[in-house]
């Protein structure tokens, strides 16, 4: 009974960090903005709602591929976020009115 508590508080956490990302990411106006905030706010909604499928399973053979999945979401989504960014950060021609970039030469 606890545990299926717990995993509904992790599945209802999750869900409410994706909801507040979704509504708040209204607020910025940049898609580079938008981004960073939409991948962040995309991988710890999904750790906390698969951690909570994890609880809710047991220790067996689903929470395995489960917590597999959690991996492989922590690393493909921020590279796949770098990707999107960099994208843009190429092909706009406008990018440094709107924004400050940073070449690699200043690093």
């Amino acid at each position: 009974m606890i545990r299926y508590l717990i995993s509904a508080a992790c599945i209802i956490f999750g869900i409410v960090v994706i909801a507040s990302a979704m509504v708040g990411n209204y607020r910025f106006g940049y898609v580079l903005n938008r981004m960073q905030v939409g991948a962040t706010a995309d991988t710890l909604g999904a750790f906390f709602v698969i951690f909570g499928l994890v609880i809710a399973s047991g220790f067996t053979v689903i929470s395995l591929k489960l917590c597999i999945m959690i991996g492989f979401l922590w690393f493909a989504n921020p590279v796949a976020s770098h990707f999107l960014a960099r994208t843009e950060i190429i092909s706009n021609e406008n990018i440094l009115d709107e924004v400050e970039v940073v070449s690699n030469d200043n690093l």
